[in-house]
């Protein structure tokens, strides 16, 4: 019995039964899928970041009928006023409200006596700021555990000038959270 040249003999021991190969995917077919797929992904993460364009809502135009214009007639005849026009002229647009943000920041001071115990922490101060971007009161609202550090943060930021948070376009007074850090690597 005589063979094609591109099939194998079939197994010996078993010549009533001939088991078909299973042809396996080629690697090279699975990593271009993979990449496909990849790309396919990266492409629909990166959409997301387009901004969207909020649309305007329109008001329904009520049928309301005044005293001097007579109801539609019963038998469907339309009466012969023009329905009343829509203003579709674009409302100005509101200036967005935003927070107080920090300007021109003074870095604080590596309290000597915290740099030689070689004291780290963060010091997170609530700073009350004026509508002309000045803060008014620095309190601290979550302490370093080291009384120096807190003391040179807070003497810092009270140097701090902010751009004034805004409500409707006017410039406001406001509470903001700042964080002040210290590292002894970077002294």
């Amino acid at each position: 019995m005589s063979t094609p040249p591109n099939e194998r003999p079939p197994p010996e021991g078993e010549p009533e039964q001939v088991e078909t190969e299973r042809r396996s995917t080629s690697p090279l077919v699975w990593l271009i899928l993979l990449i496909a797929l990849g790309a396919i992904a990266w492409y629909f993460a990166t959409r997301g970041d387009a901004p969207e364009v909020p649309l305007e809502p329109v008001a329904p135009a009520a049928d309301v009928t005044t005293e001097d214009e007579e109801p539609e007639a019963a038998d469907g005849e339309s009466s012969a006023a023009p329905p009343a026009a829509v203003d579709r002229t674009p409302a100005a647009p509101v200036p967005a409200d935003r927070p107080a943000e920090p300007l021109a920041q003074v870095q604080p001071d590596y309290p000597a006596a915290a740099l030689r115990a070689r004291e780290e922490g963060t010091v997170l101060l609530r700073v009350e700021v004026d509508a002309e971007g000045n803060p008014t009161s620095v309190d601290v609202e979550s302490s370093s555990r080291s009384r120096e550090l807190d003391r040179a943060a807070r003497d810092a930021v009270r140097q701090w000038t902010f751009s004034p948070a805004v409500e409707n376009g006017q410039p406001v007074a406001s509470t903001v959270t700042v964080p002040v850090d210290f590292r002894v690597e970077e002294q």
